[in-house]
């Protein structure tokens, strides 16, 4: 357990510092707490609520929201998660993570290498980026409900990919993630998947992990911490691919 609680407090601050690295906490879990693959993906997606209310109040607290970026982006996502979960469920679990991994790669490699010339928000006018956000965050709801990701890992270099700002989309990935966490939560409740016990163990250390990296996050340059999200993206990526080609 204290294993555990050390790498609680690492994904913790991934989340607070790049709004991304959720999902890596499903295989310790599994590893340190013994729980089986539908046990540890319930209990790390039930603990996300938790850590984004958190998170959520520490970047409110900071001023970091842009809310007319974060509003349009949530409601999309919430419109199309159920949509996606159905359509989830009529294809193997294979090629989806397989389009998760390519998504999430090519957006965050744009990211890194951006065209020259001005990015597709800033070409918008008011009501154009609101269709656009509603639009991206309809695509990332229903992927995210199509692979059970969090929604962190694709909002977060689908918004750099489009250009909006790298705090207010940090930002945006830690309020989306609770939301996330409230709609898949309440199947696995029905479903008796939530281990509680690991759950408040890994929330109470993920928060820990958390408030430190949202230190880092408002230290860092905007530039590095952009950076250094689109690099991890791509990391957690290439781990989504190798375990959809080479299964456990």
């Amino acid at each position: 357990m204290l294993l555990l609680a050390l790498y609680s407090i690492a994904v913790g601050f991934l989340i607070g510092a790049a709004g991304v690295g959720g999902v890596l906490l499903i295989p310790a879990l599994m590893f340190f707490g013994d729980l089986e693959t539908h046990q540890a993906m319930a209990t790390a997606l039930g603990s996300f609520f938790f850590v984004g209310v958190c998170s959520t109040w520490l970047f409110q607290r900071h001023g970091s929201f842009q809310w007319g970026i974060t509003l349009p982006f949530l409601a999309g996502s919430l419109i199309s998660g159920y949509a996606g979960a159905y359509a989830g469920a009529q294809v193997s679990a294979r090629p989806l993570n397989m389009l998760l991994a390519a998504i999430i790669m090519l957006s965050s490699l744009y990211s890194l290498f951006p065209p020259r010339g001005t990015s597709l928000a800033s070409r918008l006018g008011k009501k154009g980026n609101a269709a656009l956000l509603f639009g991206t965050g309809m695509l990332t709801g229903f992927l995210c409900g199509m692979t059970g990701a969090g929604g962190g890992i694709l909002s977060t270099p689908l918004m750099f990919l489009c250009g909006y700002a790298t705090l207010p989309v940090i930002a945006t990935a830690q309020i989306l993630q609770s939301a996330v966490s409230l709609s898949g939560s309440a199947s696995n409740l029905e479903n008796g998947f939530i281990v509680f016990s690991i759950m408040w163990w890994t929330t109470a250390f993920e928060i820990v992990g958390v408030a430190l990296g949202v230190r880092i996050a408002h230290k860092l340059s905007l530039e590095a911490l952009k950076k250094a999200t689109a690099i991890l993206c791509i990391l957690i990526s290439l781990v989504i691919a190798q375990k959809a080609v080479f299964p456990l």
